[in-house]
């Protein structure tokens, strides 16, 4: 099996008792594991591990190839999905045969995050809505942090974080609606 980013360079399989087994590729280090050995190795691995804050997860070079990417097993198109939870890069996955491709770094990292026995749920219409709907929630605070300027933006969000547990919410919410007061 050829590796799908880089083209010509041969896989060859790497063996791990607490790891999937793998296919890696010298050359630009990316990995592929066929669909049977994923769900092989996450029954074995037992109880799903609790995420973790992207604060603890290892900090390492990822070269996310973004261009597009045939299967080494069956040769159909790999689909790219967001991984999201504060992480930056794509993962490939073959609709047809399952297999997964982790460019260099990238299982290393999820496993960091306790994200690698996720990974099936990363390619749900599920996990990607929560994504898109995080960066929407983003791309919201920061125009209106554009359209405020950063001190009368964190004088709002404080006073927003204060309301919101506050015991007297409602009125409090009624007062600064009614103009005429």
């Amino acid at each position: 099996m050829k590796c799908p980013v880089c083209k010509t360079v041969s896989l060859h399989s790497l063996e791990s008792e607490k790891l999937p087994q793998r296919l890696i590729c010298d050359e630009c280090g990316g990995q592929w594991i066929k669909s049977f050995q994923y769900w092989k190795w996450l029954k074995a691995h037992g109880e799903n591990l609790p995420e973790k804050p992207a604060d603890e997860g290892v900090q390492l070079p990822v070269s996310d190839s973004t261009k597009a990417k045939l299967c080494p097993e069956c040769g159909h198109f790999l689909t790219m999905k967001k991984v999201g939870h504060g992480i930056d890069f794509h993962v490939d996955r073959c609709t047809t045969c399952g297999g997964i491709w982790f460019d260099k770094n990238e299982w290393e990292i999820l496993k960091s995050r306790n994200l690698h026995d996720d990974i099936h749920f990363i390619f749900s219409s599920t996990w990607q809505r929560e994504i898109s709907a995080e960066e929407n929630r983003q791309t919201y605070k920061k125009r209106i942090e554009a359209l405020l300027g950063q001190q009368d933006f964190t004088k709002v969000k404080d006073f927003k974080e204060w309301t919101a547990i506050h015991p007297k919410r409602n009125t409090i919410m009624a007062f600064l609606a009614d103009m005429d007061v």
